[in-house]
Order: structure tokens, then sequence, then C-alpha cells
């Protein structure tokens, strides 16, 4: 039998009180608000902050913590480069261009322990000249005390540089989603295929297994599976693609639900997202509260204008209801 006196449980009481304050601390700290308000209805993100009316915005990722943002923007007449920004006293800091991104880049993407950096990049890749139309390529980074390591290109067969006569979407990579810190997703069109298509890759002592094809999203597998994301939560996996069944029309979003083993057919994300305009880049906050993606407007004979992020809270969309 263990007897405690006054001052044992007056120190116990003291230690589990400064736990209490530490952990409230910890949750309040990364509890992340990036609107004072609801965002019941999609609206430009950090307006002529991030999403610009002079430039296209596309493809944004966060750190871990939610306090860092990267993402694609293109002047006109120029190349997408990938920008950042901080999150500090409630707004956004004013975009500076990463150091790392000095080529065509575009579609950053972090690991949940924020020890790895994938981007997709035209530069080319040593000894392996693209000899196709327009070929990009995922190149990979690892923290590093000061900053993040020198870019280098992912093996084959994640990345496969264009043959002569190919043209995109052909052999073309640009975007490596980490499910977590061993599962990786990606979109490509292999060579010989007609439609880009969904691949699982993982990561096991740092290397790459050969990636596996996920079936059963659509019926038709000429419709494209591009740009997938999984939901935090881990629930949905959501992608958008061209002229799909169920969508508004041109680029639309969609969404499957995890079964047990795979995924559900695919279902339009709803109105709230889908337009006449177009659709993609479907991306969520860490913390799954928000969901993000990419606007731009339909003007016509494949013509489009600038490409804006929009955001909207994640439970706005009432996901769940697509499948019941």
């Amino acid at each position: 039998m263990i007897t405690k006196n006054k001052s044992t449980t007056s120190l116990s009481l003291l230690l589990f009180l400064l736990l209490l304050i530490s952990c409230n601390s910890t949750i309040s700290n990364n509890e992340i608000n990036y609107s004072e308000t609801p965002v019941t209805k999609a609206i430009p993100f950090a307006p002529e902050i991030i999403s610009t009316s002079a430039n296209s915005e596309f493809s944004l990722m966060f750190t871990p913590d939610g306090r860092t943002v990267y993402f694609s923007r293109r002047a006109p007449k120029a190349k997408q480069q990938i920008y950042e920004a901080n999150f500090k006293n409630g707004k956004w800091t004013t975009p500076v261009l990463s150091k790392f991104s000095t080529d065509r880049d575009e579609t950053p993407s972090i690991t949940p322990n924020g020890e790895i950096f994938f981007f997709g990049s035209e530069r080319p890749i040593p000894n392996k000249p693209n000899e196709g139309n327009f070929d990009m390529n995922i190149w990979m980074m690892k923290r590093q005390n000061d900053g993040w390591s020198n870019p280098e290109a992912l093996p084959f067969p994640i990345n496969d540089v264009q043959q002569q006569g190919e043209e995109w979407p052909s052999s073309n990579n640009n975007f490596l989603f980490a499910v977590d810190d061993e599962i990786f997703l990606f979109t490509t069109m292999v060579r010989g295929n007609k439609a880009i298509k969904l691949y699982e890759t993982k990561l096991i002592n740092g290397q790459f297994s050969k990636p596996k094809e996920i079936k059963g999203i659509w019926d038709d597998e000429k419709f494209w599976v591009y740009s997938a994301v999984v939901s935090p939560d881990g629930k949905y996996l959501v992608f958008n693609s061209y002229g799909a069944p169920g969508g508004a029309g041109g680029e639309d979003i969609f969404v499957s639900k995890r079964l047990d083993n795979s995924w559900s057919k695919a279902k339009a994300i709803g109105s709230k997202i889908n337009t006449q305009d177009e659709e993609s880049g479907p991306r969520f906050s860490r913390d799954g509260k928000y969901f993000f993606f990419t606007r731009a407007k339909n003007l016509g004979n494949y013509e489009y204008g600038e490409w804006s992020i929009f955001y909207i809270e994640t439970a706005s969309l009432e996901l769940e209801k697509l499948f019941q």
C-alpha cells in the first residue's frame, strides 16, 4: 500500500495542472483559422496576396503546421514557379519566390512529417534529355538545418522522360502526393495508354516500389484521374478529370470514397465547386478543415482566363451525402 503526504499530493496536482495547460496550449497553437468568418461557399483564397487578378495561381501545399504555404504562380507570358508565404497574426505575408524554384516549377508537395519536399519541374534530368514536345518530372528535396537540399529527380519508373514524337500528357509527371510518410500517389499517362491513371508507390528504405495502378474509379477507363489527393482523415480520394460523367463541363473535380481495400466509383463533388468554368487541383488544409481548388474562366474555343485558388470549409461540401 502506498501512502501520500500533503506535499506529495500538492506536487502531483501542480504537475497535472501544468500538463493540462501544456496540452491546451498545444491544441490552441495547432488550430488555425484561415478566415475570421465561416467559409460556406467557395471564395478566393487570400485575395490579391496569394490569389491575384494579374497572375495565375494554383496547386498549393501547406507545411505540417499549416503556417507556411507553397504554391505555383505564373505571370502572363512567363513560366510558372513556386512561391511561399507565411501565416502570421491572422494574415498571410507577401509571397516570395522559393530559392529552389529556378525553372518551370509547379505542384509542391510535402510529406506529413515535413522531411521531404516534392515538386514538378521542366528542368532537364542529367543524362536523360527529353525528346518529346513537353515533359515535366518530379524532383525531391530533403529537409536540412538551413532549408532544403538540392533538388534531385526521382528515378524511373516514377519519372519517365518522353521519347521522340511523344506529346503531353504521355510520360508526364508533375505531382507526388504523400498519403503518409510511406505511401504515395501519383497520376500519369504511361506510354502506350490513352488516359491519365492513378498509381500507388511506397518509399521503403529510401527506394520507391514498383507503381501499382489503382483501378475501379471509373466504369470507362477513358476518363482521366488527375492530380489526386486523399483527405487528411483518409476517407476520400479527390481528383480532377475532363468531360467525365456528372461533371458540369470541361474540367471538374470528383470524389471517391474509401472502401475496405479499394476506392468507390467516382462522384462529382457538386455545384459548390464544379461550374461551367474549369476546376482542378484539389487540396486540403493539414487539419482537413478547408478544401482548396483552382478555377479559371472558360472563354470558349479552349481559351481560359487566369487560374485562381479558391477555398471553402470541407464540412460545407457534405461529402458523405454523395455516397448515400
